[in-house]
């Protein structure tokens, strides 16, 4: 009998999801990342390379002109993102996500093209930002979220990590990749900065042929669309086992569970929110979804406010303001700075996401991030830092070299990817790809913004410039402490249990709570339980979230709101 309940508990115990082929799936979808980072990288050191300011007759360096021809060239990768991302919804609705991002791909490899091939025409160089950014802005919806829907969720965190480890490496390669052209070859020839920005066509082509030949559809959307079957398959192929193992049969009940009762609330739901083309928009505002949609906002919105957009599009001329001179040092400091956030990155998200949880690591980073920018700022407004001169070293000055280490450090221990991740695990899979495009477009009309003004508050705030931002990291991270619950552990379909919906709370009820007397029974006094209370409790379903309901009450609570009863 021991030896029967033994052999039962092993070929139940969860196998490891450590398998190479998920991490093998997960490192080509990254390839859409490789297209954001290494163009994020790659565009700061081609600004200031000799022969891209020859070939596109750009104004004096510092002026008011200068400042926005670069903003445009920098800031029309983030409108054409904006535009992506909220275009993706359409897409991965229809074609799901291998088609969104085949569309992403080839978006941005025309955008490519256009770029290194504009023979030093800002028109064609504008155009060719703007189609990148589309492509860049569909990829970054898509890829996190299929890498989220894929994941075995105890390695959910770092999986979802990697993208922003690949965002990292190849962002990167974009800084060193400037420091080779500009050491190797002649700031007389235009391969100069044509070569960096032909190295963007890569990552876009094989992103295509990946998701054409290699990755599969994601299951929960499968399940979704009702094709099941084939949602098993793509499970047991990414998971290494057999279609009818009991692990795959017991994701794919909570997957199937989760879905029905997100497609079939109760006829009350149903009458009051549902609204033809907008039912889900109003979903996004159902108590329990509302929190998470602003909480994810928050959270990308803030990414930005951390000031990491205005320093990576600009590394070279903070370098130049705190000190550094010459194009052959500054872009051999801005690498290094890629390589310290390149290298955080990866110990957060490899070894502490899944261990500490998202909110130790985001207050650490708030912390970190901010008191770096306080002293860089205090030092450049000591010493009336002018960026149309030369400036000389000092030991003040070095310490703030360090100091923007520090903050890149400190920044790519969560700021940096601890949101993608975050936002990518949260919503219920009914609104999460309309929740997740809207997310992604607040962060990239963010980055437009501060993409946009960085040059500008650089020139004439001065050291105001690395206040504000320092202000704003002390306010999100007490927001952090206040508002942001953790989920680690959680899989995707029990997040409800740490933000609750008012479907989930009006379809337990009706499973759950007590019903109210018919008419025939209503004269008849209800008999008082022993027990003072009825607490729903079921170790194997995401039930054990609900409180104790009172049998002299209408109302099923979760999270301490209560909903009435149907």
């Amino acid at each position: 009998m021991a030896a029967t309940t033994l052999s039962r508990i092993s070929s139940l115990r969860p196998r490891s999801p450590h398998n190479p082929r998920v991490y093998y799936l997960t490192f080509l979808s990254c390839l859409g990342s490789w297209m954001f980072g290494y163009n994020n990288g790659v565009i700061a050191g081609v600004l200031v390379l000799p022969s891209f300011y020859r070939d596109f007759n750009l104004p004096t360096v510092g002026t008011k002109e200068y400042n926005n021809v670069t903003g445009n060239i920098v800031s029309l990768l983030q409108i054409g993102g904006l535009v992506g991302s909220l275009g993706t919804f359409g897409v991965m609705k229809y074609w799901g996500r291998r088609g969104a991002m085949i569309a992403s791909g080839a978006v941005y490899l025309v955008g490519a093209v256009m770029q290194t091939f504009c023979h030093g025409g800002l028109p064609l160089m504008f155009a060719g930002r703007f189609f990148s950014g589309i492509g860049t802005g569909g990829a970054t919806v898509v890829v996190p979220l299929y890498i989220a829907e894929l994941a075995p969720p105890s390695i959910r965190g770092s999986l979802v990590g990697i993208y922003e480890i690949n965002n990292q490496l190849s962002s990167l390669m974009g800084y060193w990749c400037n420091y080779i052209v500009n050491e190797y070859i002649p700031s007389t020839s235009s391969r100069q900065w044509q070569i960096p920005l032909a190295v963007q066509i890569v990552p876009s082509a094989l992103l295509i042929l990946a998701a054409i030949f290699i990755l599969p559809e994601s299951p929960r959307l499968l399940v979704k669309k009702g094709n099941k079957l084939q949602a098993r398959k793509n499970l047991a192929w990414v998971r290494k086992l057999d279609p009818d193992h009991e692990l795959v049969n017991r994701e794919m009940r909570e997957i199937e569970d989760a879905i029905r009762m997100q497609n079939t609330p109760p006829p009350r739901v149903v009458h009051r929110h549902s609204g033809g083309k907008l039912g889900l928009f109003k979903e996004l505002c159902w108590k329990g979804n509302r929190e998470r949609v602003l909480i994810a906002l928050g959270l990308m919105f803030g990414q930005n406010l951390t000031g990491i957009q205005g320093v990576n599009f600009y590394t070279p001329t903070v370098f130049k303001s705190i000190g550094f001179d010459g194009t052959k040092v500054v872009l051999l400091a801005s690498g290094m700075y890629a390589a310290v956030k390149t290298i955080a990155t990866i110990l957060s998200l490899s070894f502490f996401i899944d261990r500490l949880g998202r909110r130790k690591l985001l207050l650490t980073s708030s912390v970190g991030t901010s008191l770096a920018l306080w002293y860089i700022g205090a030092f450049v407004t000591a010493k009336h830092i002018d960026l149309s001169k030369p400036q000389e070293k000092s030991v003040a000055g070095w310490i703030a070299i360090v100091c923007v280490y520090i903050y890149a450090a400190f920044f790519s221990f969560a700021w940096n990817g601890v949101v993608w991740v975050y936002c990518a695990e949260i919503f219920p899979i009914r609104i999460k790809e309309l929740a997740a495009c809207i997310c992604t477009a607040t962060q990239w009309l963010s980055q437009f913004a501060i993409a946009r003004a960085s040059p500008t508050m650089l020139t004439e705030w001065k050291g105001g410039f690395f206040f504000f931002f320092a202000s704003c990291l002390v306010v999100m991270g007490s927001l952090v402490f206040w508002l942001v619950p953790e989920t680690k552990g959680k899989t995707l379909e029990r997040m409800d249990d740490v933000f609750g919906t008012k479907m989930q709370a009006i379809q337990r009820g009706r499973l759950f709570a007590p019903r109210r007397p018919s008419a025939a029974t209503a004269a008849t006094p209800p008999t008082r339980p022993k027990s003072p209370s009825i607490t729903t409790h079921n170790t194997n379903t995401s039930s054990n979230f609900l409180m104790p309901i009172s049998p002299h009450t209408d109302e099923v609570q979760t999270l301490g709101f209560p909903f009435p009863q149907p």
